[in-house]
């Protein structure tokens, strides 16, 4: 069986200037465009948005999701919505308004029979739709596809989502109560703006995660932080800045080609926020960065290319030994993401990559003193080589039995 979502976006906001709940902004984007992006990860094919109207502001975030891939259907009544969804399809539903998290959608989907998820009647308002004295709808639940069908044959004017829910309670439908637990306190029904505000704080924060460098944990991290802020809102991409990323890369190299050394490590210097802005950007817009794509695999090479093309550069007053150590800087990162790979390496973000090589080469440069860099640069891979060597095939010690 293959899963589909229902996202009822028909409620109007409680905003002065009126429009919908599914339109209200969070994190740069929409309400609607979370609840897809949740339901993506969570594996559904199919997004259904059921709507009475399609305003402007629903319109362009329905757009930015089909331009991304999703396949959305606008449903403008419960039969539309209903043809759209197969029989045997689990159905994923969202109340309007719904912010969720990927913890309960787990919850939800491991159960794997039609659910509601409720919570206790004392925690929470009327936004809330009452199911009995005790508890509440949260606005999540798992139905399939037939039950959708055969409510909507009888529907008439009644709202969707609430008679969708009636007929589950009726048919006795499972009912997974929420217990207080912290991921509990991001479950948030949105009727205004003022209703998201600290949930956007909170992702706001969760979306740096846990940088694995340290130039990005110690040093750059105000800088992405900020620069997040700025474009959350915007048209701006994560593939965008990547490829910004790699430009600027490039053009250091070439720079560093043509014996422009001030120019090209200002280049180099420059690009090494935009990965982690880019990484952040996308966990906050809730979209995979793909480790296997080739963009991946652009600024590593590069990264490389750059530091070659410095060591080719200096050779006309240094000679060739700059484009050895450049050499065998590459060979020890090289082989350094080969031994890391699928290991935790205790200090791991100590370890050499090219990020933080660039800023450890930025004092040297300053000075003048680029051959002594490039040595700076070799002996620190080949120590992140040497020390992650030792720590993935430290031996085991055996476990003695009493």
């Amino acid at each position: 069986m293959t899963l589909a979502a229902l996202i009822a976006a028909y409620h109007e906001a409680d905003e002065p200037g009126g429009g919908l709940r599914a339109t209200l902004p969070l994190a740069g984007r929409t309400v609607l465009e979370r609840q897809a992006r949740l339901a993506l990860a969570a594996g559904a094919d199919l997004i259904v948005v059921a709507v009475e109207r399609v305003p402007a502001p629903l319109l362009e975030a329905i757009d930015r999701l089909r331009a991304q891939g999703l396949k959305v259907v606008v449903a403008r009544n419960a039969s539309e919505a209903a043809e759209a969804v197969h029989p045997d399809d689990r159905l994923l539903v969202f109340a309007d308004g719904l912010v969720a998290t990927e913890t309960h959608i787990g919850r939800l989907l491991a159960i794997g029979a039609p659910t509601i998820v409720t919570v206790t009647d004392v925690r929470v308002d009327d936004r809330f739709e009452r199911i009995d004295a005790h508890s509440r709808w949260a606005g999540l639940a798992l139905y399939d596809g037939e039950m959708l069908k055969r409510t909507a044959s009888m529907l008439g004017e009644w709202d969707l989502q609430s008679t969708l829910l009636r007929r589950a309670v009726q048919s006795g439908a499972r009912q997974l109560s929420l217990r207080g637990e912290p991921a509990d306190d991001l479950l948030i029904v949105a009727e205004r703006t003022d209703d998201l505000g600290e949930l956007q704080q909170r992702i706001l924060e969760g979306a740096g995660g846990e940088r694995k460098d340290w130039v990005s944990r110690y040093l750059l991290g105000p800088i992405e932080r900020l620069a997040v802020r700025r474009l959350m809102p915007t048209a701006v991409t994560p593939a965008m800045l990547t490829l910004s990323g790699a430009l600027l890369t490039a053009l250091g190299g070439l720079a560093f080609g043509s014996h422009w050394l001030a120019l090209g490590m200002a280049l180099v210097l420059m690009a090494t926020p935009l990965e982690g802005i880019s990484g952040r950007l996308a966990a906050l817009r809730m979209q995979e960065n793909d480790p296997e794509s080739w963009l991946a695999h652009v600024l590593p090479a590069l990264s490389g290319a750059a530091l070659v093309a410095l060591a080719v550069g200096l050779t006309v007053t240094r000679g060739w030994g700059g484009v050895a150590l450049a050499a065998t800087t590459i060979a020890f990162v090289f082989a350094l993401r080969t031994e890391v790979k699928g290991h935790i390496v205790p200090g791991g973000h100590w370890l050499a990559e090219r990020k933080g090589m660039t800023w450890l080469l930025l004092p040297f440069a300053a000075a003048g003193l680029w051959g002594t860099g490039l040595t700076a640069l070799a002996a620190y891979a080949a120590g992140s080589f040497f020390w992650a060597q030792r720590q993935v095939h430290r031996p085991v010690p055996p476990i003695i039995a009493d």
